[in-house]
């Protein structure tokens, strides 16, 4: 806060706070300001941080012990109101500041407040509390209603310990995580979020085995149904060439051959060709080469 004293002439002594101008300033003021602030809730004491020049003017501040709570902010913004109505109200010295008892003369219209806050509560106020070797699993959280001590079990801490399948327990080396229906269950992680189900690895293994198996015949019998089929076309396409349609084939040389196949169709084909000499010109001599030398043993 800061408020000026209109009755008080500053001095260059009032800068050093360790004279006794100001010690004798300091320890009046402190004895106004408590008179006045005697009904101000939490009302502590005042600090003076410095003195300057015109008249008096005294940056101070004011200690307030209230609640801790979520509602602290709050509280203290309503008390800081009321600090200012406090010195503003003040009856001690009279507009022109001409009465006996007026011994500082605050101008209520200089008078404001400059900052408030609110300081944190201190982690250490968990291990003053009965917790046995506990206490420093713990600390404080604020509420509406005041603090309380909790540990990571909790979830409204900063960081707490995920039990998905199971609950949070403090032991003596810490929060940990009690994993349900471990004779059921499988778990992969100290936080139990994920497990596996012991009956279903004990019926899924067969299962994936025989489906495994299942899969592998498939294609083996796929594959063999291809292979059969690619053969048969193979064969297939031998047989058209000996079922053609024409009866006989013919050669330029004269050379020519009868098509049973095509003859005896619904018969068994003959196993040997029969060749046709009708077109073969008996005119033509063959040159055979005559041996030069013929030994016979």
């Amino acid at each position: 806060m800061k408020t000026k004293i209109d009755n008080r002439e500053f001095t260059t002594e009032l800068q050093d706070k360790s004279s006794p101008a100001f010690q004798d300033f300091e320890k009046e003021f402190k004895e106004q300001m408590r008179d006045l602030y005697k009904n101000i809730e939490g009302y502590q004491d005042v600090v003076i941080l410095e003195l300057t020049q015109g008249s008096i003017v005294v940056n101070y501040t004011v200690l307030l012990k209230v609640p801790a709570s979520t509602k602290a902010n709050e509280t203290l913004k309503t008390i800081s109101n009321d600090l200012i109505i406090a010195i503003t109200n003040s009856t001690t010295c009279n507009e022109n500041c001409e009465q006996p008892n007026c011994s500082f003369c605050f101008n209520a219209v200089f008078t404001n407040i400059t900052s408030y806050k609110v300081e944190e509560v201190e982690k250490s106020v968990c291990e003053s509390l009965n917790l046995n070797n506990f206490s420093s699993f713990y600390s404080p959280l604020l509420t509406a209603t005041g603090v309380i001590c909790i540990t990571r079990c909790d979830q409204r801490t900063t960081d707490p310990l995920p039990c998905i399948f199971g609950t949070c327990k403090v032991l003596k080396e810490g929060p940990e995580c009690m994993c349900s229906d471990k004779a059921a269950f499988w778990y992969q992680d100290k936080a139990c979020s994920s497990r596996i189900s012991k009956v279903g690895v004990a019926i899924g293994v067969p299962v994936t085995g025989l489906v495994l198996a299942i899969g592998i015949f498939t294609i083996f019998l796929v594959r063999a149904r291809r292979q059969k089929e690619m053969y048969r076309d193979k064969l297939t396409s031998i047989s058209e060439l000996y079922c053609s349609i024409e009866e006989s084939w013919s050669s330029p040389q004269g050379f020519a051959t009868n098509n049973q196949g095509y003859m005896l169709e619904d018969l068994e084909t003959p196993s040997a060709t029969q060749i046709y000499l009708e077109k073969m010109d008996t005119s033509q001599k063959i040159h055979i080469q005559k041996p030069s030398q013929i030994i016979i043993p």
